[in-house]
């Protein structure tokens, strides 16, 4: 029998780039609203697994015209996809040996994410030849469920587990239909998932135990 797909969340699951998305933005607003503008990589990381959309508003003052706000988003958004070239997040420990275990294992390994497109490109060459294939926010304009199943329909996938950090990404989940795995070392919490990981290199053995009858 086959073995359900892995769709992976991006941020707080597979790195961490708060402290180079803090910085792209900070330069960003600056353009904007000033020298003392600052986005730490706390503020960064609260905002992330939100929609493009959220986040913008998040991190604008007030006073921008629908207009002014729409290019703001967007010169951080394409800042941040241009500064991550040089300034790629981090992966956490073992990710690699871990990845590669369950790629063995017999697992298909996917990404999706709530980002804009070109920003999980900055991710792939740090685990070259590991994902089969990707689909985001900026692709599908759509919230995180119907893009899920969207790459599901693009592989032809039967079955698949989600794994991400945050509540968000658990009802995300539930919508799309499936089984829900939370990475504990990421962002956020979450209520009832069907496994949970402390740290990168438990992924083949829970995956085992869940999947023990595939």
């Amino acid at each position: 029998m086959e073995r359900p797909a892995l769709i992976f969340d991006l941020d707080g699951t597979l790195w961490d780039a708060c402290v180079p998305v803090g910085e792209a933005w900070t330069i960003v607003g600056r353009r904007y609203f000033g020298k003392d503008y600052l986005v730490s990589a706390e503020m960064a990381k609260s905002q992330m697994g939100r929609t493009m959309d959220e986040i913008g508003k998040n991190l604008s003052y007030l006073g921008l015209d629908e207009d002014r706000m729409e290019t703001f988003m967007k010169e951080c958004f394409d800042y941040e996809v241009e500064y991550l070239k040089d300034h790629p997040g981090a992966l956490f420990e073992d990710e690699i040996i871990a990845l590669n275990s369950l790629k063995k294992m017999g697992f298909r390994l996917f990404i999706v994410s709530n980002c804009q497109c070109g920003y999980i490109e900055n991710f792939l060459p740090l685990v070259e030849g590991i994902f089969e294939d990707y689909l985001c926010f900026g692709d599908t304009l759509s919230p995180k469920n119907v893009t899920i199943r969207e790459l599901m329909k693009k592989h032809q996938l039967k079955d698949a587990i989600y794994i991400g950090d945050t509540d968000r990404d658990e009802v995300a989940t539930r919508l799309a239909g499936l089984r829900f795995i939370h990475a504990a070392y990421g962002f956020g919490n979450a209520n009832n998932p069907d496994g949970v990981v402390r740290q990168f290199g438990e992924y083949p053995i829970v995956l085992s135990e869940i999947c023990k009858d595939f």
